[in-house]
């Protein structure tokens, strides 16, 4: 996560981790590094078929809200163990992209309930 955030001029990012048996312990961290890519327009990440719960996201959502230039978001969190807690802090990072214009978000087989959607 910290050594993405030591390329600034990054414009697009593609990372695939799914399938494996990634926790969120180092999540906010990344989401920090991706934070410091200030001319992504770009990212896609999958983090599918992991063991997450979401304890993280926030930062995460935190990050991506620090690219200004973001114009494309795809993020796979599919078949995790995501509670849903964090996902306002979440959707506020990643509302702070005033140039979005295309966002695709997958958490389907998780454990979020509608309390978590307000």
């Amino acid at each position: 996560g910290e050594g993405i955030g030591r390329c600034p001029q990054l414009t697009s990012l593609n990372l695939d981790f799914g399938r494996n048996h990634i926790t969120d312990e180092h999540l906010g961290t990344f989401g920090e590094g991706i934070g410091r890519c200030t001319q992504l327009t770009s990212l896609n990440l999958n983090f599918g078929s992991n063991r997450m719960t979401g304890e993280n996201l926030g930062t995460l959502g935190e990050g991506i809200g620090r690219c200004p230039q973001l114009t494309n978001l795809w993020l796979f969190f599919e078949s995790n163990q995501i509670t849903g807690e964090n996902l306002g802090t979440f959707g506020e990072g990643i509302g702070r992209c005033p140039q979005l214009t295309s966002l695709n978000l997958d958490f389907g087989r998780n454990h979020i309930t509608d309390e978590h959607l307000g």
